[in-house]
């Protein structure tokens, strides 16, 4: 039984990187932590199985061959999922960009709700590094966020910062409820909770940022009472360095980016009295180095088009499950877990995924692929964008990674699609 040890999980955002993961029955079993993330999808490793092409078991070489003539043949094609490692991201743009496709991510729902922002306003962020070391005073806006980053005060938040002299840290809930594991985290630290309706957050954010000016002077909100809202307004009056955090992957609704906007005007008027910064949470599947490699590829994020000779970036027209509708071929990439959407029928479907994927209906072309951090290296990036971090392979099941499958299939397109 061979012991890995200071192995980085790759699934979650948060990129922690202290996992003890022992190898057994041809399997993976995470020894270190409770997370159940990094439990569940260390675990997902069944055996490879050869790819299919209608149904039917082919060589990866026949496979590579009719994923390109059926993408090559596409007047509309999509490039979506992209749940790869770096490298994974780059060759699925490459491709894209051959095959004048639209491309998305799987998970950019919530990514959009802070990049709306961000394009609209711009905005004061901060990194988990810093929330670690400097924070005094951290305000969790919404859901608790270790319902999708489970280890979140576990590392960077309960430890104690790395300066001398470190200031007290106190963490409040608004508009949320924390969960019995966060509690666990932060039981040695004070906590408090406003718990009012989470659909509401951005009401409470926006009578904080009335009341700064003046706290006696607030006014209820969210079901939040006048007095709660003056408390908390004047603690972030005070604090040396206060952190907004939310997941906007957590918030509902047609105008969930208006939330997110309310969250980063409260951070902007927090810093007239002292010094404040926003921790959007996202990540999962490499969401964030998809985009990143999308920004610096092609200098425009997700959501574009890579026909017509320059990329155009639309995040309402090219919404990965919006223009489904409208493409005539989906490549669907998702080799950090074994799940693909249901696509209209009517049209191919490419599916590079972890052995072991159930599909809803067959595609037309289905090429299993290893998992990074798992079968092979690879490169993510962290929720907070600043970090990209490797994680190493642990076991051989023979299959390949995202990167060498595109390139096989580039290579492999007919000449009039590949001179797109």
């Amino acid at each position: 039984m061979a012991t890995n040890d200071d192995v980085l999980c790759p699934f979650c955002g948060l990129g922690c990187d202290d996992l003890t993961v022992e190898e057994e029955s041809g399997g993976l079993a995470v020894r270190s932590t409770d997370c159940p993330i990094a439990r569940d999808r260390f675990a997902h490793t069944p055996p490879a199985e050869p790819p299919r092409v209608a149904g039917a078991p082919v060589s990866l070489e026949d496979a590579v061959r009719a994923a390109a003539m059926a993408l090559g043949a596409a007047g509309a094609p999509l490039v979506a999922g992209l749940g790869a490692d770096v490298d994974g991201v780059r060759a699925a743009l490459a491709l894209a960009q051959r095959l004048g496709a639209v491309v998305d991510h799987a998970l950019s729902d919530g990514l959009y709700r802070n990049l709306a922002v961000l394009q609209r306003t711009g905005w004061i962020a901060t990194t988990l590094a810093e929330l670690r070391n400097r924070c005094d005073l951290l305000v969790v806006a919404g859901p608790d966020p270790a319902a999708f980053h489970p280890r979140l005060y576990e590392r960077w938040v309960a430890p104690t910062p790395a300066f001398q002299n470190p200031p007290s840290r106190e963490v409040v809930f608004l508009c949320g409820e924390p969960l019995d594991s966060t509690r666990a985290a932060l039981a040695n630290l004070p906590v408090t909770v406003l718990p009012g309706d989470p659909a509401r957050v951005g009401d409470a954010a926006a009578a904080l940022t009335a009341a700064l000016p003046d706290p006696s002077r607030a006014v209820g909100a969210a079901g939040i009472a006048a007095e709660d809202i003056a408390t908390l307004a004047e603690r972030l009056r005070k604090a040396r360095y206060a952190v907004v955090a939310w997941a906007a992957s957590a918030f509902h609704g047609p105008h969930a980016d208006l939330t997110v906007e309310r969250l980063v005007r409260l951070v902007h008027d927090v810093n007239r009295q002292t010094r404040c910064a926003g921790l959007p949470l996202a990540g999962h599947d490499n969401v964030v180095g998809a985009n990143q490699v999308c920004t610096w590829q092609f200098g425009v994020p997700l959501r574009a088009s890579l026909g017509g000779g320059a990329p155009l970036h639309d995040p309402y027209r090219f919404a990965w499950d919006r223009y489904s509708d409208t493409a005539d071929a989906v490549l669907w990439i998702s080799s950090f877990r074994p799940e693909i959407p249901t696509f209209p029928t009517g049209k191919p479907v490419v599916a590079l995924a972890p052995p072991g994927t159930a599909f809803a209906d067959e595609p037309a072309v289905f090429i299993p692929v290893g998992t990074p951090g798992i079968d092979h290296a690879g490169h993510v990036f962290r929720s907070d964008t600043v970090v990209a971090l490797r994680a190493r392979g642990l076991i051989d099941r023979g299959l390949p990674d995202v990167a060498a499958v595109l390139t096989a299939i580039a290579a492999a397109l007919p000449q009039e699609a590949a001179a797109c």
